[in-house]
């Protein structure tokens, strides 16, 4: 079983210490290269346990965020549900859109956030089983309730990753950062691409390192 946190830890120490000195570089590399967390699928090698945490969204669509099986085709766990659609929702108080713009890290374009009650949990975490074909999804329902689309990690019109899920701390983006445009689809006329209707980061630090097997 392997972790991959939030937060370094001692056992981060331990195993950049025994990757630095050679006792575990034998054994460690080729389990890393078999990783694969990004549009194309999401698949490790042995069972690891991934902390995510959810870090803005952003448009006047109320959206869920889980993990799909591919093999099966159905959801297995939603990692972060939005209980309104935004963090001014239902208090009378104007909207600065701002559509077609990244707005990370700005309040334009109905922020949603942890702080102002869109999202309940900044935190969260999924074992994903070896060998097993994972993907993203994100369901997302207009303010008329009129309009549902869900789009999937496996399209890069959808999601975009940037960093590796052990990259550490890159300048205040932890891990794998995954920015999501919730109308995925190809290009249409008045179609933004802007990435930034559910931020999320996964991982961070690798904590846990198995030993390696007895031969």
């Amino acid at each position: 079983m392997r972790q991959i946190k939030r937060k370094r830890t001692a056992g981060l120490g331990l195993l950049i210490g025994a990757m630095a000195s050679g006792v575990f570089g034998s054994f460690a590399a080729p389990v890393q290269a078999q990783d694969s967390f990004g549009n194309q699928v999401i698949q490790f090698p042995v069972d690891t346990t991934v902390e995510f945490e959810f870090k803005e969204s952003h448009g006047a669509y109320q959206s869920s965020l889980g993990i799909l099986d591919l093999e099966t085709g159905q959801p297995v766990q939603v990692l972060f549900s939005e209980s309104k659609p935004y963090d001014q929702f239902g208090t009378g108080q104007s909207q600065t859109r701002s559509p077609g713009q990244n707005n990370i890290g700005t309040s334009l374009d109905f922020v949603g956030t942890v702080q102002g009650g869109t999202v309940q949990n900044q935190l969260t975490e999924f074992t994903f089983q070896a060998n097993k074909r994972y993907a993203f999804y994100l369901e997302s329902v207009s303010p008329t309730g009129q309009t549902r689309r869900t789009v999937l990690s496996s399209s890069s019109l959808a999601a975009v990753f940037d960093g590796s899920l052990s990259s550490g701390d890159r300048g205040g983006a932890v891990g794998s950062r995954i920015a999501w445009d919730d109308d995925g689809l190809p290009q249409a006329p008045g179609k933004d691409d802007d990435f930034d209707d559910f931020v999320i980061e996964a991982g961070g630090y690798l904590i846990e390192v198995g030993c390696p097997p007895v031969s």
